[in-house]
């Protein structure tokens, strides 16, 4: 058997398990488009792959604000877009990948809804 083909199957059925359990890409894409573009939401920034799961997305946390247009934009670009992978890989980021808050080489939160107001609910990786 292929070694590298069933970590590949074990990898892609982790990331459904998370995927049930927290924001993926195209929920949040899903909730950016039920907004007004000018609602302010939280000011993420700065898509890369995940630390703790390089096939998971990461947005940074930056100060203030920013309007739901322009981080739907960020989403929307992101899908279907490869990202190396911190310490290598390539990855590509889809509608069931999850999301997670974290700086760049950094373990971090996961994401778990977007809400118009400019909140963001987040909860720890357990």
């Amino acid at each position: 058997m292929n070694i590298q083909a069933l970590l590949g199957g074990m990898n892609a059925q982790w990331q459904r398990e998370r995927a049930e359990t927290q924001m993926t890409l195209g929920k949040l894409i899903a909730a950016l488009e039920a907004m007004a573009p000018t609602d302010m939401v939280a000011n993420l920034t700065g898509a890369h792959s995940y630390r703790g799961y390089y096939s998971d997305l990461a947005f940074e946390r930056d100060e203030g604000l920013r309007e739901a247009s322009g981080l739907l934009a960020d989403c929307k670009a992101a899908m279907g877009q490869v990202f190396e992978g911190y310490k290598g890989g390539d990855y590509m980021m889809g509608a069931m990948t999850p999301m997670w808050i974290a700086s760049y080489g950094r373990c971090g939160q996961k994401l778990m809804a977007v809400h118009a107001g400019g909140e963001i609910e987040t909860d720890e990786d357990d």
